[in-house]
């Protein structure tokens, strides 16, 4: 057998995982040579047999490469199986004479790949059979036989034990390990190729009195229907790990904070509307992150982690995004895409409590509006929230311009021709909304995108500085005056029509 020192260090190498080795290594009676060599050309770990072929007496493999025993006839003939195996082949097999104790030995050389967890080649196998003394031929085949049935056994026990590595024991999810090694591949590619990735946490509530009122048994076994539930709903993309205790985590390659905001209200609207044994209604709190470039595994699943917090402290069984990073989010990069929730920051106040009120009135709208897409409310909901919108764009356009003219802004005019082509397209849109022609998303995007956010927080920042308050001879040093108690008379709007039919 090897040597233990050869095992730790194949171990620590992380080339295959070892107890699986173990009884393909066998005992010293065994009739098969069995070692594997690093991509380096030098053997790592053999048996007692390949040693007894290929070696002196008391000499052993580790540490020597082909090239130190073989003639070099031989050697370019198992470089050649090497070529094949780092091609892709699943096995290659020559026929060669071997030198053992002063007589030659006819024997059968098989190479195979040895694949680490990521599917990559980590090492070579070599098995080595001395043909039987019957006919050539018959000799070989049998060999070659009895060493595919080897490579077969090989790579059933090693992609059992890679399965049991890297899955949770009770539900078989992923675990913790096999999630982080998924991460890093998937960040690769993320910084690499751009690729959008998402991350959902998810937490089961209450689960503590479920254990403690039905047992244990019962926690398990709502674990694992939980587990087969998320499983039969997820993409084929997606992966599903069981972080510790009742918290789960999703790993969604290819994915922006809409399409991975969607997924989770569908995965906690299924888990709300499921049975489960012998416990009470079974719900879920998720929070959503994607992950930013730049941005560490640590640092993308604390954004999650958060979103998951506010979801647990807001009630619970609702889904919460978290927002991008604070070194994102520049002067004039307050920009939110596609279906994300807005938070409010006080950074957005201009110092004039009407027009605040009404940024953070169309912040709530939109957010109103965001939920009921993601939650499927009914065609009547969304479109009186769509109205609700409208209506509170036009009325903020109002009160804004009536301010900005009163304070003396310069650009007051043209500021005030930037609101009158934001109305006409919000109508124009909402009409084709109704009529078909665009989706609700579309009306999210533009109402969501370019009113609220990028008009808000973009072509307003210009008039900030004229609306900040002046101090005056009676007031106190340090003290700022309050916003106007009365707004000014409002500028005349475009009459907003009635429920869009």
């Amino acid at each position: 057998m090897a040597d233990s020192d050869s095992i730790d260090q194949l171990v620590r190498d992380s080339l295959i995982p070892m107890t699986g080795l173990l009884s393909l290594l066998m005992p010293g009676s065994a009739t098969v040579g069995f070692a594997i060599k690093g991509l380096d050309g030098r053997y790592r770990l053999a048996n007692r047999t390949i040693e007894r072929l290929l070696c002196g007496d008391g000499e052993r493999l580790a540490g020597k490469s082909e090239e130190d025993l073989l003639p070099l006839a031989t050697c370019r003939l198992l470089a050649e199986s090497d070529r094949r195996i780092l091609a892709g082949e699943t096995a290659a097999s020559i026929e060669i004479d071997l030198a053992v104790h002063g007589q030659n030995s006819q024997c059968l050389w098989l190479k195979l790949p040895v694949l680490g967890v990521d599917r990559k080649l980590q090492a070579i196998a070599s098995l080595i059979d001395e043909a039987s003394p019957q006919p050539g031929f018959v000799a070989m085949q049998q060999t070659l036989a009895r060493l595919q049935q080897s490579n077969r056994e090989l790579q059933q026990t090693v992609a059992e034990l890679e399965q049991v590595a890297s899955t949770d024991k009770l539900t078989g999810a992923w675990n913790r390990h096999r999630l982080e090694e998924g991460v890093r591949s998937e960040m690769d590619r993320l910084n690499r190729y751009q690729h959008r990735l998402s991350l959902l946490v998810l937490d089961i509530d209450c689960f503590k009195p479920i254990n403690d009122q039905h047992g244990h048994a019962t926690g398990d076994a709502v674990l694992k229907r939980l587990t087969t539930l998320l499983q039969a709903k997820l993409r084929s993309a997606d992966s599903l790990a069981r972080w510790g205790g009742e918290e789960f985590v999703v790993l969604c390659p290819n994915t922006g904070r809409s399409t991975a905001a969607m997924l989770a209200e569908r995965l906690r609207r299924e888990v709300a509307m499921a049975k489960f044994p012998a416990a009470c209604g079974v719900t879920v709190s998720i929070g959503v992150a994607e992950c930013e470039p730049g941005e560490s595994w640590e640092q993308w699943f604390e954004r999650a982690d958060e979103a998951l917090y506010r979801a647990k402290t807001g009630g619970r069984n609702q889904v919460q995004v978290a927002p991008e990073t604070p070194q994102r989010v520049g002067p004039e990069q307050y920009v939110v895409a596609n279906f994300v929730q807005l938070v409010w920051h006080p950074a957005y106040e201009c110092g004039n409590e009407l027009v605040d009120r009404g940024h953070r009135q169309l912040f709530a709208d939109a957010n109103e509006l965001l939920s009921a897409i993601l939650a499927e409310h009914a065609v009547e909901q969304v479109n009186a929230i769509v109205d609700r919108l409208v209506a509170d764009i036009l009325q903020h356009f109002g009160d804004e311009e009536a301010v900005i003219v009163a304070a003396g802004f310069p650009a007051a005019a043209e500021h005030i021709v930037l609101h009158r082509a934001l109305v006409d397209q919000a109508l124009q849109l909402t009409k084709a909304y109704r009529t078909g022609t665009k989706g609700v998303g579309d009306v999210f995007q533009f109402l969501a995108y370019d009113v609220v956010t990028k008009h808000m927080l973009g072509a307003d920042r210009l008039f900030f500085d004229t609306l900040q308050p002046q101090a005056t001879a009676t007031e106190r040093p340090g003290k700022r005056l309050s916003s106007r108690s009365k707004p000014p008379q409002r500028q005349s709007t475009p009459a907003m029509p009635g429920p869009l039919a």
